[in-house]
């Protein structure tokens, strides 16, 4: 599993969990401010700072991160940037002067969706629902609603097998502060200010001029099949039983898929992805009010 795997995984992972009868589909999730600029301090194996713009409720997010790691005696540095819109996610290394995106898989869910039948789409909203709480088991997953204040902000607190922890803005997919421990190294990124008084430039989501970001076509081809499927059978009638019995990690834990072929940054980056889709998966085995 490589870290574009994880842009797939992470919104199935909402889809399968949304609650619909709230409107809380993915593409409908909104952030409580319309624009905002978030400061975090790096700390612990990765050192460094890292910036993340939001704009219209998040519908459009960058996030710049620069840091340095220190392995083994060998100082490794981090320049990168990820842009996000409806319809494309960017990731660029500025160390590494490269560039690839994808579409975003939002755009093809929210697509493939719409295109059901009203009777497929109860379906697909009963499967979510059921196979949502059967994945909260499979990932050790711990969630407390509203257990923490940051900077001013209610969090929901969500807790991993006791190896990390995420404070995710409530009500969003944002994440105010993590705790991740993967392959022995611990890192805390922690949000020091929140700025929702200020404008955030369009500037910034302006990609790096010199690099062109190249699209993997077998890599985009297998992510769209990934979705129609995904959609597909959790429009049958059976579809969370289908997918329990194929099971969503292929058979494998996530822990063990991320250490294959994931760099220990990759790895923090995934995991916090991760949460912030567990955090929404703790919500669907609430009662709706």
């Amino acid at each position: 599993m490589n870290k574009r795997s994880l842009l797939w995984l992470i919104p199935m992972i909402l889809l399968l969990v949304g609650r619909v009868c709230a409107a809380e589909l993915p593409w409908e999730m909104k952030a409580p401010f319309k624009e905002a600029t978030i400061q975090y301090e790096l700390t612990g194996s990765d050192k460094g700072t890292e910036i993340l713009y939001v704009k219209e409720y998040g519908q459009r997010q960058a996030r710049v991160q620069t840091s340095t790691m220190t392995m083994m005696g060998t100082t490794h540095q981090t320049n990168t940037i990820q842009i996000t819109d409806p319809d494309w996610v960017y990731q660029y290394d500025l160390v590494a002067d490269r560039g690839t995106k994808t579409t975003n898989p939002l755009k093809i869910y929210k697509e493939e969706y719409g295109k059901l039948t009203a009777e497929q789409k109860k379906n697909f909203e009963r499967n979510s629902k059921e196979l949502g709480v059967d994945m909260i088991g499979q990932f050790g997953a711990q969630v407390k609603q509203k257990g923490a204040k940051i900077l001013g902000y209610d969090c929901d607190v969500t807790t991993v097998s006791g190896t990390s922890t995420f404070y995710i803005l409530s009500g969003s997919n944002i994440a105010l502060r993590t705790e991740v421990s993967v392959m022995g190294m611990n890192n805390i990124s922690a949000a020091t200010k929140v700025d929702t008084a200020a404008s955030v430039p369009d500037s910034v989501f302006a990609p790096p001029a010199w690099i062109e970001p190249k699209l993997d076509q077998q890599e985009e081809k297998m992510m769209v099949a990934m979705v129609k499927d995904t959609v597909t059978t959790l429009a049958k009638p059976d579809g969370a039983k289908q997918m329990q019995q194929a099971g969503p990690m292929g058979g494998k834990n996530m822990q063990q898929q991320m250490k294959e072929g994931m760099s220990p940054a990759e790895q923090q980056e995934a995991m916090r992805q991760l949460q912030e889709a567990m955090q929404k998966m703790q919500k669907a085995k609430q009662p709706a009010k």
